[in-house]
């Protein structure tokens, strides 16, 4: 519904007119006279009544709500947004000297090289180096370095960083000299989007009949509103013919699947699939791809933090590309260009050493293995 709102000067001029056509003599309308100053404030208050009933309609309507206007509005179906994840990871603490013990007490807090991104040290009793009376890891005499798990300090896509970028201590640790990790942090969701939260909620009335794609789709979304997945009817957990069963691949972005995640799946799944079927659920194969790209700097840019957003951008476009989906080399120039508007060129763009476009086969999905600057 398109409501006839006005504009300030629209209601004015509809009251102006409305009074001179009902006087019986002329009358005083100029800027400064004080029935129009009269009119100018009534108009004002006409806006302030539209803007109010504007803001009605659209809190009340799940495709115009947002934020907590949209929470609420879906509270009435026992709805919730699905809450920010936290990003975890594993640092290695080293040293130069291993004469004598040291210990890293949980809750060690360490940084990024810009400090921008924080991390704490936590606990795993099941790490031999764990001692529960020190609450610290212990490096014993002789051990030069250790390998402890860690956790983002705030919930989100922030504490995704790559690898060898956590480098700094908080405060200083007696007897460890370095920090590093080795590899990327993972696992780091922001809170779901309105939009995607809209997509669940019409999934969630689709999924109502059950017995249907879209009832599974909807299962395996909350489990993972983010998962790509892909459904195929009547072949087995090899893609061989098995009358009856239902194949679901998954991806959770690693390429590959907890035991706790497939349990989870199994869980939600099975519910709602139709009655005298069985269905497999397994990760998709995997292509690792390597990405090499030229590009020229301007002098001003700096080159370490450039290829760092470059490197988180790539990453994300190809590790959540679509199941079976198509790796676009030109997408690659396109995404560089747009996370930094800097650069002057980008050329020599390949993937696996190829000038050329990848489709991924059914059931196999892309993920990064390195980007290179050459």
């Amino acid at each position: 519904m398109n409501l006839p709102t006005r504009s300030f000067t629209d209601i004015v001029r509809d009251m102006s007119a409305s009074i001179t056509s009902s006087a019986g003599r002329l009358v005083d309308l100029s800027v400064g006279s004080v029935l129009r100053a009269i009119l100018e404030a009534n108009a004002a208050v006409v806006l302030w009544v539209q803007w109010l009933v504007l803001l009605t309609l659209q809190t009340t309507r799940a495709a115009t709500s947002a934020g907590s206007d949209l929470d609420s509005w879906m509270a009435d179906f026992s709805l919730s947004r699905l809450p920010a994840t936290t990003a975890l990871g594993i640092i290695t603490v080293s040293r130069f000297s291993g004469t004598t013990a040291a210990f890293v007490p949980a809750g060690t807090a360490v940084k990024t090289q810009d400090g921008t991104v924080s991390f704490t040290v936590t606990i795993d009793t099941a790490n031999p180096a764990w001692q529960t009376n020190q609450n610290a890891y212990c490096l014993a005499t002789g051990v030069m370095s250790l390998d402890l798990p860690i956790i983002a300090s705030f919930a989100g896509q922030s504490g995704n960083v790559l690898s060898n970028t956590i480098t700094l201590l908080s405060s200083s640790v007696p007897g460890v000299d370095l920090v590093t990790n080795g590899i990327a942090t993972s696992g780091g969701e922001n809170p779901e989007a309105d939009e995607a939260f809209r997509s669940r909620f019409t999934n969630f009335f689709a999924a109502r009949s059950r017995a249907t794609f879209d009832a599974i789709a909807y299962s395996i979304s909350l489990v993972g509103p983010d998962f790509n997945f892909s459904i195929q009817e009547n072949v087995d957990a090899t893609g061989n013919t098995r009358f009856g069963n239902i194949l679901i691949i998954v991806d959770d972005g690693s390429g590959s699947l907890t035991d706790s995640r497939l349990n989870a799946l199994a869980a939600a799944i099975a519910p709602v699939r139709p009655i005298g079927t069985t269905f497999s659920i397994r990760p998709p194969q995997v292509i690792q791809v390597q990405v090499s790209l030229a590009i020229k700097y301007p002098q001003e840019l700096s080159r370490f933090a450039a290829q760092g957003r470059l490197q988180i951008a790539i990453r994300q476009y190809i590790d959540k590309l679509p199941i079976g989906g198509t790796l676009s080399i030109t997408r690659i120039s396109q995404l560089a260009y747009q996370t930094q508007p800097e650069i002057i060129n980008i050329s020599n763009v390949a993937l696996n050493g190829n000038s050329i476009d990848m489709t991924a086969p059914p059931a196999t999905s892309f993920k990064t293995e390195h980007v290179d600057f050459i």
